[in-house]
Order: structure tokens, then C-alpha cells, then sequence
């Protein structure tokens, strides 16, 4: 509740109070009256009874009859000096006395509730009210015990006090209008000074009350214009320095809160160009190292394949000239034979211990082997020869296939069956796919990484129960102005929460010492900054995994017109 509303409130109880005050005040009139009505009329009885005790007690000679009118003349004297009906009874309720002397010796009849009658047995006073066809709104009337001197009830005092009733009734009333004009007059007073006195000290409450609200909403430069001389006087002057001292500490705060801001960017900048620098360095590491050890590999490869295919050429060229030698000497062994079917003992001997027949059948055999190892040797050579590229470092036309087949013939070895797993079953589904220009050596390295992934994870899939079949697809195809080369796996996969880390430096699900998480992310570099593409990884736990390789063939030969033109 508002602090006005309970001001109202308590002077409404005030107004309250005071009616109530002079509802009581008009009770008390009336009770004021009876009381006098009934002191006068006990005032009226006891001299009645000290009078017919008196008569009793020192006119024994006087009659009833003498009493009574006796009796009578004072009450027609009372009546005439009060105007007010009096009644004498006796024990039996006959009337001694009365105003209207014709209902003397009748018994009273007007005492319906024998209110005077329980008066004279018991000596207590009572009030009632009479109702007649004549007095229809009633009389008010009291009786009151009639004693003798020695406190004898020998009958009743029946008093009219309507007149006395009825004043002190409109007296009552004065007082309760005069009492109510009086409260509503202090009412209508009380509420006005209470309405003035709570907007008086409602409304500065409320002014400072919606600074606050205003100063918590972060309206720091709200002031309240209180200049009472009072205490809410006082809390406003304290209100507008805390709101003061409030806006200097924000505005200090937020001149610090700026400065940090700064501080912060730039040290924020100095931290990505540091972070940016390191990464650079980094990959350039990286670059630097694996070109060295390309480099190195290449010229080791290339090495190694001149020097197997000089021994190797000799030997494959004289395959023939020996193949031809040795025919000549079975068509001449076979002549002997005909010519000749009984040669000498000696001979003879000699032709079962070298067992001749056996060496004509396997003879053959033998060269045909030898020929086909040579031309695999030749072959191996020749891999290895277009996979090194020594001779093709830079950026040229090359066939993509040509450098897949080299890079599955060197990796024959990984794919031929072990004792731990059978034999991983390669498919080419080679498309209609033009030569390109490009860095072959660099692209063959690429495959080679994909490739050697891809058995890795078909090892470990086989070893898990999830590739009983290994195999890998191959696959390419022209697509508009792109080169698009797809390898794919029935292996292990690639859970999805790595894949996004998959082409990061040194990063590696293998175990240590299996791999150096350098393969992927050379190979990213290879295909994005060199040659323009994009290589993405599609895969799932236990799905297989599939490198989607995409070459433009427009960006490569921007790439070309960028090297020629660092040359120039």
C-alpha cells in the first residue's frame, strides 16, 4: 500500500471513530433521560409513600377514603404543576389514584407484560411502553414500587415521562446532528489535509523513486529538483551526489573500458599476425622439409631406376638372340635324334643323365619366365621413373592416369594378398579425361598419400570384421572445365568429429610411429594453392571413406600464366 493510501486510510479511521463517538454520545442521552425520568418518578413515589405512611402512622382516625382523596389532590397537583399522567395502584393493581378520576377503583388494564406487577413484587423500578388507539407511536412510562416508612411495598407509582423522554430524545438527536456535521466537517478537513499531506510527501517520494528506477535503467545523469527543508529534502540532496559520483565512476569505467578495448584489439592483431607468421612459417617448414625429401627421394628413385635399367636392357634385349640360340640347338638336338637314334653308349649315358627330353619341354619355359620378369623389371623401372618425374618438375602436360598406374604398380607390394588379409581388389573406372598441364611429380605424390591411406584403412577394417572384400575405386571424368578424380574405400572410415582436421599439419589417426600427419595436408596444399582444385573427404564410421579430387582446368593454366610470368 502507498504511502498516501495509508495516510487516507488512518484519517478515514479517525472520522470513523469520531462518529462513532457521537452515536454514543445520542445513546447516552437517552439513557440520560430515562434515568431522570426514572429518579423523578422515584423522587414522586417515595414522597407519595412518606405521605400515606405519615397518615397511616399519625391520622388513625382519618378513613381509607380521606387518604385516598387525599392521594388524589396530590396527584392532580403533580399533574398540573408537570403535565405528565400519574397513577397510584395498590398490591392488586387497583388504582388508587389517578388523573382521569373516573378509573379510580379500576383495575389498571395497561400493563400488558405485568411490568407493574413485577415491579411490586420485587421493588424494581421498570420502563415500558404503552400503545393505544390514542397514543398510537406509545407513551413512555416507569413504575416504581410504592413503600410505606418501614419499607413495605404496598403498591406501585406509574409515571409518564413522554415529554422528558421526547426532549431528551430531541436533545439526543441535536447532539448527533451537531456531532455528525461536526465529523463530516472534520472528515471533508481530514481528508483534505490528508490528501494534501500525502501529495505533499507522495509526490517527492515518488519523484525520487522514479530517478531511481531511471538511474537502474543506466540514466546516470538523472537528478531530482527537491528543495524541502525536511528530511525527503535532505534525501534528494543525497540522491543527486550518489548519482554524481555515480556518472564520474561510469565515465571514468567506460574511458577504461576503452582503453582496455584497445589494448586488447591490438594485442588481439599482434596475436593473429604472430599466430598467421608462425603458421606460415610452419607450412613453409613443412614445404621446405618434404621438397627436400622429394627432391632427395626423386634423385634416389631416378638413380636407382638408371642404374637396374642399363643391366635390365641388356638383359631383355638379349632374350631374344638367346631364345633364338637355344631353338637352333633343340631343332638340332631333335635332327640328331632322327638321324641319329643309336648314338654311342657314352652319349647315350650322358642323354639320360641330363635328362635331354625334360630340358627340351622345360627349356622354353624357362625364357618365357625370364622374359616376363625382364619386362616386369622394365616396368618397375619405368614407374618409378614417371613417378620421381625428375625430368618433369615443372609445371607440363601430363596424363593423371598414366601417374595413377605408376603409383599402383609401385604399391603392388601393399596390394598383393598377405598372410593376414587377402588380396585388395583394385577397380579403374577411367573416364573420357584429356592430359592437363600440371606439377606431375607433385600430383603422383598425391595419389600416392590417398592411395596409401586408403590400404591402411582397409588393413584396419579388415583386421575389425568390416571389409571381408577389400577394395578399392577409382574413378575420373571431365565435368565442364573440371578434372575430377574419385577414391574411394569399403575400409574403416573416418569418424565425422575429425573430419574437419583431417588436411591440419602433423595431425594423424594413426598410431605413433605409423604415421606424421603430413601426407593429407601436403597433398591439401598440392591440389588448393597449386593447382587451384579442391579436395574434399566424404566418409563415415565404419562406411569406408571417398577423396573427391577437383582440378580446374582454368586455374592451372592461370597458374602456368603466373610461373611464366614470375620467370619473365
Amino acid at each position: 500500500m502507498k504511502i498516501s493510501q495509508k495516510l487516507i486510510s488512518g484519517i478515514l479511521g479517525m472520522v470513523t471513530l469520531s462518529g462513532m463517538i457521537g452515536a454514543i454520545n445520542a445513546n447516552q442521552q437517552l439513557k440520560i433521560a430515562k434515568y431522570l425520568a426514572q429518579q423523578e418518578a422515584e423522587e414522586v413515589a417515595g414522597l407519595l409513600g412518606y405521605f400515606v405512611s405519615h397518615e397511616f402512622q399519625y391520622h388513625e382516625m382519618r378513613s381509607r377514603d380521606q387518604i385516598i382523596a387525599d392521594l388524589q389532590n396530590h396527584v392532580q397537583a403533580l399533574h398540573k404543576q408537570h403535565q405528565r399522567d400519574l397513577e397510584i395502584v395498590d398490591r392488586n393493581k387497583i388504582i388508587l389514584a389517578d388523573v382521569v378520576a373516573e378509573d379510580i377503583g379500576t383495575r389498571l388494564d395497561h400493563d400488558r407484560n405485568n411490568e407493574v406487577g413485577k415491579t411490586i413484587h420485587d421493588g424494581i423500578p421498570r420502563t415500558y411502553v404503552e400503545t393505544s388507539s390514542e397514543y398510537p407511536k406509545g407513551i413512555q412510562l416507569i413504575a416504581v414500587a410504592f413503600k410505606t416508612s418501614n419499607g413495605e411495598i404496598i403498591g406501585a407509582v406509574i409515571l409518564e415521562y413522554t415529554a422528558l423522554y421526547e426532549a431528551a430524545l430531541a436533545t439526543a438527536h441535536k447532539n448527533i446532528v451537531v456531532t455528525s456535521v461536526i465529523s463530516l466537517g472534520c472528515g471533508i478537513f481530514a481528508l483534505a489535509a490528508g490528501y494534501l499531506l500525502s501529495r505533499s510527501i507522495s509526490k517527492p517520494i515518488k519523484q525520487l523513486q522514479q530517478a531511481v528506477v531511471y538511474l537502474t535503467e543506466g540514466k546516470l545523469d538523472t537528478r531530482v529538483n527537491i528543495r524541502s527543508q525536511d528530511e525527503i529534502g535532505e534525501l534528494a540532496i543525497s540522491f543527486n551526489k550518489m548519482a554524481d559520483d555515480l556518472q564520474h565512476s561510469r565515465d571514468e569505467l567506460v574511458k577504461a573500458n576503452e582503453q582496455l578495448r584497445d589494448e586488447i584489439v591490438e594485442r588481439q592483431q599482434a596475436e593473429t599476425e604472430l599466430h598467421q607468421a608462425l603458421k606460415d612459417l610452419q607450412k613453409t617448414q613443412v614445404q621446405l622439409i618434404q621438397a627436400e625429401k622429394m627432391s632427395s627421394l626423386g634423385q634416389l628413385v631416378a638413380g636407382v631406376a638408371h642404374e637396374i635399367n642399363n643391366p635390365v636392357n641388356f638383359i631383355y634385349g638379349n632374350l631374344q638372340y638367346t631364345d633364338d640360340y637355344i631353338q637352333q640347338l633343340l631343332l638340332l638336338i631333335k635332327l640328331y635324334q632322327i638321324y641319329y637314334p643309336y648314338p654311342e653308349p657314352e652319349i647315350q649315358n650322358a642323354n639320360e643323365e641330363a635328362d635331354i627330353e625334360y630340358l627340351i619341354e622345360d627349356l622354353p619355359k624357362m625364357l618365357t619366365s625370364m622374359r616376363m620378369g625382364a619386362k616386369r623389371i622394365r616396368e618397375i623401372v619405368l614407374s618409378l621413373r614417371i613417378f620421381s618425374r625428375l625430368d618433369e618438375a615443372e609445371f607440363k602436360t601430363a596424363d593423371l592416369h598414366e601417374g595413377i598406374d605408376s603409383t599402383l604398380l609401385i604399391l603392388q607390394h601393399r596390394i598383393k594378398a598377405q598372410n593376414n588379409r587377402p588380396e585388395i581388389q583394385v577397380v579403374k573406372e577411367y573416364g573420357e579425361m584429356p592430359k592437363i598441364q600440371c606439377f606431375a611429380g607433385q600430383m603422383n605424390q598425391v595419389f600416392m598419400n590417398l592411395l596409401a591411406n586408403a590400404i591402411d584403412s582397409l588393413e584396419e577394417g579388415f583386421q575389425k570384421e568390416l571389409c571381408p572384400n577389400p577394395l578399392i575405386r577409382i574413378s575420373s571424368e571431365q565435368v565442364n572445365e573440371n578434372v575430377i578424380i574419385r577414391i574411394v574405400d569399403n575400409g574403416a572410415g573416418i569418424p565425422e568429429e575429425i573430419q574437419s582436421r583431417l588436411f591440419d599439419p602433423f595431425f594423424t589417426t594413426k598410431q605413433v610411429g605409423k604415421g606424421t600427419g603430413m601426407g593429407l595436408s601436403i597433398s591439401y596444399q598440392i591440389i588448393t594453392e597449386k593447382h587451384g582444385g579442391s579436395l574434399q573427404c566424404i566418409s563415415s564410421l565404419g562406411q569406408g571413406a571417398e577423396f573427391v579430387i577437383v582440378i580446374p582446368m582454368r586455374a592451372v593454366k592461370s597458374a602456368q600464366l603466373s610461373i611464366d610470368i614470375s620467370r619473365n
